[in-house]
C-alpha cells in the first residue's frame, strides 16, 4: 500500500520545483561558505543584476571561461577519483593545459579544492528528468529521489566523500569552510526534503526529528560508501532498499500522528 497522500494544498510544490529550490539553497550556502560575502537562505532567489545594453564577452573572455571550465571538470574528476590529495599537475594534465594556468584562475591549491566541493554539490543538486512529482506519485518521488541522491553520491562525490567528511583535520583557512559547507548544504537540504514528503504523506506541523534523522541517514554519503564499500551493493540497489526503508518509516510516522497519545499498549485508556 502506498504512502497516503492529501489533496492538492496551497503550499505543495512539485518535485521540479524541490529540486530547483534545493539547488538554489546549495548554490548560495556553496558561495557564501567559499566568499564569506552573502547569506540567502533556503529558497531564495538569486538575483543576477543583468544591465540592460551590456556588450557581449570578448574573445579574449570566452576564452578564459572555456579554460576555467575545463579545469573545473578535470579537477572534479581527479578530486572523485583521488580526494583532497588531487595535485595540481594532475588537474593541469586532465585539462590540457600548465599548472600555471591552472594559478591563474585559482590563487591556491585549497581554494581549487573548495571551488571544485562547491561544483560537485552544484552537480548532485541539479533537478532530475523523469522523476514523478509528490503530488502524482509520493512513492516513486521517494525511490527516485533515493537512486539520484545515491548515484551521484559515488559518481560524483567519489572518493571526495572521505576528506569532505573528515573530521578535526589540521586544514588550512580555505578547506576548513567545506566543513561548514557541507553542514548546512547537508541540514537545509534534508529538513526541506523531509519536510515536503511528510505535507504531503498527510502530517501536520513540522516532521518528527526521528523522521528527520531517517532521511540524513538513509540519503547520505555514508551509507552510500558503506554499503558499495563493505557490503558489495550498487548504488541502484542502495537506492531501493533506502527507498523502501523510508516510505515505510514515513507510514508510520504519520500513523501515529493520527493515534491517541494516552492510548496503553493493553488497551486501556488513562
Amino acid at each position: 500500500m502506498g504512502v497516503r497522500q492529501q489533496p492538492q494544498q496551497q503550499h505543495d510544490r512539485t518535485a521540479r520545483d524541490c529540486q530547483r529550490v534545493w539547488t538554489r539553497g546549495l548554490t548560495s550556502v556553496i558561495h557564501r561558505a567559499a566568499h564569506g560575502d552573502i547569506k540567502p537562505t533556503l529558497g531564495e532567489e538569486v538575483v543576477v543584476d543583468k544591465k540592460q545594453g551590456s556588450s557581449p564577452p570578448s574573445l579574449a573572455e570566452e576564452q578564459q571561461q572555456l579554460t576555467r571550465s575545463r579545469i573545473s571538470r578535470a579537477a572534479m574528476e581527479a578530486v572523485a577519483r583521488r580526494g583532497f590529495d588531487a595535485t595540481v599537475d594532475e588537474i593541469a594534465r586532465l585539462s590540457g593545459v600548465s599548472p600555471r594556468t591552472v594559478f591563474r584562475h585559482y590563487a591556491s591549491h585549497d581554494q581549487l579544492i573548495v571551488s571544485t566541493v562547491k561544483d560537485m554539490f552544484e552537480a548532485c543538486g541539479q533537478p532530475t528528468e523523469g522523476v514523478p512529482t509528490p503530488t502524482d506519485d509520493l512513492d516513486g518521488w521517494i525511490e527516485g529521489l533515493a537512486l539520484t541522491i545515491h548515484t551521484r553520491n559515488a559518481e560524483i562525490l567519489g572518493k571526495a566523500f572521505w576528506d569532505i567528511h573528515a573530521p578535526n583535520r589540521n586544514a588550512s583557512e580555505a578547506l576548513s569552510e567545506v566543513d561548514a559547507l557541507r553542514r548546512e548544504s547537508r541540514t537545509r537540504g534534508v529538513c526541506y526534503l523531509v519536510t515536503l514528503a511528510w505535507q504531503r504523506a498527510g502530517g501536520t506541523g513540522d516532521p518528527p526529528k526521528d523522521l528527520m534523522l531517517a532521511f540524513a541517514l538513509n540519503f547520505s554519503a555514508f551509507t552510500t560508501q558503506a554499503l558499495m564499500v563493505d557490503f558489495d551493493q550498487t548504488p541502484a540497489q542502495i537506492g531501493v532498499l533506502t527507498a523502501e526503508i523510508l516510505k515505510m518509516l514515513l507510514r508510520r510516522a504519520v500513523q501515529a500522528q493520527g493515534e491517541p497519545t494516552d492510548t496503553r499498549p493493553d488497551g486501556g485508556q488513562g
